[in-house]
Order: C-alpha cells, then sequence, then structure tokens
C-alpha cells in the first residue's frame, strides 16, 4: 500500500456512484443563496435610484394649489355698492344675474333629489307616481249615506259606497298632480288648507246634484276656495252607477279639467296673494301636459301647448302651426275676478284662460333665460310678502314696459309656430 494512501477502517466502502449527487446538491444550494442576494441587491439599488431622482425632481414636497378668487368673493366686494345703489333700477340686472344663475344650474350636473316632494332645480321631463296609492275605508256609515276614504294626501266622501278598489283607481290622478305642483321649480309649496291636514273632495254621484251645486251644466270638478274642497261629479272619474253597483268606465281619455282644478286646490294659499292670470295659467299649464295612469310627461310641452290652444279656440294653419287671439299684456296683467266671470258666457271666456296659458307658458320657458328665473323670484317675493304689483314690476317686467314685454311674447311664440293676434278690450290697464 502506498504511504499516503487513505486508510479506511475495515468493513466501510465508498460508492461513486452515490458521493457525486450529494456533490452537486451542495453546490446547487450555494448557487441559489448567490441569486437571491443578487436579486435583493439590484431590486435596493432601485429603490434607492428612485428616492434620488424624486429628490432631485421635486425639491419643494409639498403640494403647489393654483388659487384663484372665486365669483363670489368679487361678489362680495361689492356688496357695500349695492347697499347705497336704487333698487328699481337695479331690477333688470337681477333679473339678468338670477337668469345667468339658472343657466348655469342647467350645465352643471344636479345632485340626484332626495326627497320626491320637493321642488326640482330644474323643470322635470316626466312625473310619476311610484306605485299604486294606499287607500283606507275610514268610514262606511250607510243611515246617513256618507263614505269616507282617504289617501296619503287626500279625503274622499261620497254619497255611495265606491269602494277601495274604485278609489284607488281615480286617486292616480289627484295623487299625480299633487306630486307634479310639489316638484315643478317654481316651489309652490302645496298644503292643505289651514286646519286640515288632507285635501278634501267632495265625490257626487248624481250629475244633477253637482250642476246644482255648480250652478252651470258640464265640468269636470271645480275647487270652492270658500268651502275648502273639491266638487267633483263620480262620472268625470269613469264611475258608472248601475243600480247599487258601481262600475269603472275605462274610456275616459280627459282629465284635464280636474287637474286644472286640482291644481287650484294645491295653490289655495296662493289664491289671495297672486294675480288672476297667473293662478289660472299655472292651472292650465299643469292641464295641458300629457297625463297616463300616474305619469305626466312635460318632455314634449310645444306641442302639448298647441293641442291645449286648439281645445280653447285656437285655429290650426296646418300640422305644426295654429293662429289665436291673445289679451293685450296690459289689459292682462290688471284682469281681476269680475272681468274675468263676466267674460266667462262669451268666447271671451276662452280667450281669458288661452291669455292667461300663454303668458304663464312665456314666462316660465320663452323669457329671458328661459328657465323661469322672473317667475321664480316674483313667486318667492310675494311669499315672503311683497305686493304682487311690486314683484311684476321688479320680476318680470323688469325695466320694459307691457307693450315691450308682448313685442317679446308675439316674437317668442312666432318662433314656435303659433301665430297671435292681440285684442284690446278697454279695459283697465297695468301701469308699469
Amino acid at each position: 500500500m502506498h504511504p499516503h494512501a487513505p486508510t479506511l477502517t475495515p468493513g466501510a466502502y465508498v460508492d461513486p456512484a452515490r458521493s457525486a449527487p450529494a456533490g452537486r446538491q451542495r453546490g446547487w444550494g450555494r448557487f441559489t443563496l448567490m441569486t437571491r442576494s443578487f436579486i435583493l441587491l439590484v431590486a435596493t439599488s432601485g429603490v434607492a435610484a428612485g428616492v434620488l431622482w424624486m429628490k432631485k425632481e421635486t425639491p419643494n414636497p409639498a403640494g403647489a394649489v393654483a388659487t384663484r378668487e372665486a365669483p363670489l368673493v368679487e361678489a362680495r366686494s361689492l356688496k357695500p355698492l349695492l347697499e347705497t345703489a336704487n333698487a328699481a333700477k337695479l331690477a333688470p340686472y337681477a333679473a339678468k344675474m338670477s337668469s345667468a344663475r339658472s343657466q348655469e344650474a342647467v350645465s352643471s350636473p344636479q345632485p340626484k333629489e332626495k326627497d320626491a316632494s320637493h321642488a326640482m332645480t330644474q323643470w322635470p321631463r316626466e312625473v310619476v307616481l311610484r306605485g299604486t296609492p294606499q287607500v283606507h275605508s275610514v268610514s262606511q256609515d250607510a243611515k246617513s249615506g256618507e263614505y269616507v276614504y282617504q289617501t296619503e294626501h287626500f279625503e274622499f266622501s261620497c254619497d255611495i259606497a265606491l269602494g277601495v278598489d274604485v278609489v284607488r283607481h281615480f286617486a292616480h290622478v289627484f295623487e299625480a298632480t299633487h306630486l307634479l305642483n310639489c316638484q315643478l321649480p317654481l316651489d309652490l309649496k302645496p298644503a292643505p288648507e289651514s286646519l286640515r291636514k288632507l285635501y278634501r273632495a267632495r265625490i257626487l254621484s248624481k250629475d244633477a246634484d253637482y250642476t246644482a251645486l255648480r250652478k252651470a251644466p258640464g265640468g269636470g270638478g271645480f275647487y270652492s276656495s270658500r268651502d275648502k274642497c273639491m266638487y267633483v261629479p263620480a262620472s268625470s272619474l269613469g264611475v258608472k252607477i248601475a243600480g247599487e253597483r258601481v262600475l269603472l268606465d275605462q274610456s275616459i281619455e280627459s282629465n284635464s279639467t280636474l287637474i286644472h282644478e286640482i291644481t287650484h286646490q294645491m295653490m289655495n294659499r296662493w289664491v289671495s296673494l297672486l294675480p288672476l292670470w297667473l293662478l289660472e295659467g299655472s292651472a292650465e299649464y299643469v292641464a295641458s301636459a300629457d297625463f297616463v295612469h300616474g305619469r305626466f310627461s312635460l318632455g314634449q310641452m310645444e306641442d302639448r301647448l298647441k293641442q291645449r290652444l286648439r281645445s280653447l279656440g285656437a285655429q290650426r294653419k296646418d300640422n305644426a302651426s295654429v293662429r289665436c287671439n291673445m289679451l293685450n299684456v296690459a289689459e292682462l296683467l290688471k284682469l281681476n275676478h269680475k272681468t274675468w266671470s263676466a267674460g266667462m258666457p262669451s268666447p271671451a271666456g276662452h280667450e281669458n284662460y288661452t291669455s292667461a296659458l300663454l303668458l304663464t307658458y312665456y314666462l316660465y320657458h320663452l323669457d329671458r333665460g328661459r328657465e323661469g328665473a322672473g317667475i321664480i323670484a316674483m313667486l318667492r317675493a310675494v311669499g315672503e310678502g311683497m305686493p304682487h304689483e311690486d314683484a311684476l314690476r321688479q320680476f318680470i317686467l323688469a325695466g320694459r314696459k307691457p307693450a315691450e314685454l308682448e313685442g317679446e311674447i308675439g316674437m317668442a311664440f312666432a318662433r314656435m309656430g303659433v301665430e297671435l293676434k292681440f285684442t284690446r278690450r278697454g279695459g283697465a290697464v297695468f301701469e308699469p
């Protein structure tokens, strides 16, 4: 044996086939460790380089915000000047500013309305009564012939038992009209008459009883401000009485008269505050909207206006235009209840409604900013105690004479396809 040869314990044997893989395994472990260390080093170096670059490119870590003085700040700075200026001379400018604000509101997104009973910030294209009105039978007194039903906002009394299902059928008209008047941007804030929680409506089963009460034949209902109650013939609601049976007539196509009168009831607190042309014009406007089973559609109000004008006696020129008379603006603004009632049996009665509707529609949608800024400002001022004559001068005429406003009305409707002929009756005129 060679002197430097390794000494083996007797019986020990080294297998070359087993010792080689063990060596390779130890070598692979060292390689893996080195690779991981290299990756960690590269990542750390990258982060450090990024931090150094950011410090170089952004010497001031505090965010720089560019500020610009808002228009409101400028407006506040003008307050002392406005306080010393003549309010009457500033009225036209106030109206223009109000109109500009309305246009700005239209161009900017509006938040979703939280409460369906609150006025909207824009003129709605559609108002829908969600769900079916809930009807409760409050009283069924066969002995006295008094039957009472209630919905969320109305109390209906009748001299016969109508039944909950029948009342639910026509309650759509009442509740939807209430909702529309609540949501119009006029912000009318409809509420029942004083000392009442619900609006009252008396349903008369016999047309003869209704005619005797109204003292005139026809009509789908009327609101009595004296009685604080709506009177409606059952027949106008699609209710037919056949002996002891109560049937529904589905052929009733129009509820416009009823909607007109319900709107009067919604505006009960405004009756003594507003001019007659606006009270009637507002009711006519709502009645002009397309209504189908709880849904008011106001997206095509120009077409609906022409249809309403034709129903009031306007002549059709062609498929897209009409021709009608309108009382001159100076007399219309001064029209009182006595003059209005005197004209009812004659063609002047239709002309009164036509004139009120046209002036109201113009102020809602066509005057200046086209968003009703003037009429909304007038209503707010009157609601705060300003006489309607003063509010009319400041926010509607706004520096214009009635003749000038009349000229603007004629041109605006001509562009819509409504040709107006202004009439003169020789009555009292409004003094600007």
